[in-house]
Order: structure tokens, then C-alpha cells, then sequence
């Protein structure tokens, strides 16, 4: 498991999934690494699922955002990897940026939004 103040990720075994949370606004390493974590936590147990908790979620800086797509994202697609799963309310700030990355995100992967984990 990976634990900051920023972000905690963890491979959940009775979800065959890994469970990136995110607790308060971070940028650069703070942000990227705990991706780097959730990616070797892929290769290691092979899930089908990644989940996203939002809730205390926040806005990406450009140069993370452009990380996430030029770095991470194609780590995701050659992946296990094969649904996405973001927790986000309805009424969240966030959603515009969430939605905005389901576009791409949905060439590649089965995408849902829940408000929680028990939806």
C-alpha cells in the first residue's frame, strides 16, 4: 500500500482492483507517484479494475494532466486494465474535468461514475 497525505493506493483483492483515493491537492511528485505506485501494483496482481475516489478530489496542474496523458495513460492501456471506475458525486466540481478525461479514457476501457463504492 501506498499512504501520503495527498493519496492512498492499494490493490483491493475482493475487487481485483486497485483503489487510488485521493485526500487533498498535490502536484508533481506528490501527484505523480502515487500513479507510479498504482502501476506496479498492476503489473504485480493483473486487475481488470481501476478505481478512483474523487470525493476530496481537485484540479490537476497542466504538467500533471500532460503526465497523465503522454506517461501514464499508455501504461494503462498495454495493462490489465480493462474498466475505470471514478467515485464522484453528481454535483461535484470536479465532474467537467472528470468527463472531459472519460472521452479518451472511453476508447480504451469500460468507464463508470458511482457515488460510492456500495452503488
Amino acid at each position: 500500500m501506498y499512504n501520503t497525505q495527498y493519496c492512498k493506493v492499494e490493490y483491493q483483492k475482493e475487487k481485483n482492483a486497485i483503489f487510488c483515493q485521493w485526500k487533498e491537492f498535490c502536484k508533481g511528485d506528490d501527484y505523480r507517484n502515487p500513479l507510479r505506485h498504482g502501476a506496479e501494483l498492476i503489473l504485480k496482481y493483473q486487475p481488470q479494475t481501476w478505481i478512483t475516489d474523487t470525493t476530496n478530489g481537485f484540479e490537476s496542474e497542466e504538467a500533471d494532466t500532460m503526465w497523465l496523458l503522454e506517461e501514464f495513460m499508455p501504461k494503462m492501456i498495454k495493462s490489465s486494465i480493462e474498466k475505470i471506475i471514478f467515485i464522484i458525486k453528481n454535483d461535484s466540481p470536479l465532474m467537467d474535468e472528470i468527463r472531459g478525461q472519460q472521452k479518451p479514457l472511453k476508447e480504451f476501457f469500460k468507464v463508470e461514475f458511482v457515488e460510492s463504492l456500495e452503488c
